[in-house]
């Protein structure tokens, strides 16, 4: 019986040490109101504040924000790819100098949203009434994962998966009110 007792009081005493070295972190559970595009969105797991930070379930705000999520346990890498279909508006910095954030919609979409008509020939061309955007590349080049600007470099436009996305800053110049 006393030997039972010394390797219990030995196992829960070596169980404490344990947990004492182990780095604990207390955060709040929070709610907060979350848009997407104007959209107001749930989320289904709550957010976490640390410090002052708020920390986002990535999966769910990847899905919110139209991307896919890719998780590799064994290396621990996370990798986010752009939807192709469905969900097509997106958001991703762009490569010009300014880094400016910009949200990212379909030429398809932007056609049948706002009446936006496009040429693709040796330039692709973007028209909005009287207004046009032109970049310096077409379609048909394979542009794939790419990001182009036009000549003053005050709009964007992308190619994922052989489908031309329009930056907002192209929906603006153009002006269409969002």
């Amino acid at each position: 019986m006393i030997i039972g007792l010394v390797a219990g009081m030995l196992i829960g005493s070596a169980t404490a040490a344990v947990a004492a070295t182990s780095p604990t972190v207390q955060a709040v559970v929070s709610k907060y109101a979350i848009t997407v595009d104007g959209q107001q969105q749930t989320l289904k797991s709550d957010p976490l504040v640390y410090k002052g930070t708020t920390y986002l379930p990535v999966r769910e705000v990847a899905g919110l924000t139209g991307y896919d999520l890719q998780f590799d346990a064994k290396s621990k890498k996370i990798d986010l790819q752009t939807k192709a279909e469905g969900g097509s508006t997106v958001s991703q910095t762009t490569n010009q100098p300014t880094e400016k954030k910009v949200s990212w919609i379909t030429a398809r979409e932007a056609n049948e949203k706002y009446g936006i008509k496009y040429v693709v020939d040796k330039e692709s061309t973007f028209s909005y009434g009287e207004k046009s955007v032109v970049f310096p590349v077409s379609m048909y080049e394979n542009p794939d994962g790419k990001t182009f600007t036009n000549a003053e470099k005050t709009a964007s436009l992308m190619f994922k998966n052989g489908v031309p996305y329009l930056g907002s800053d192209t929906l603006q110049l153009l002006g269409v009110n969002q």
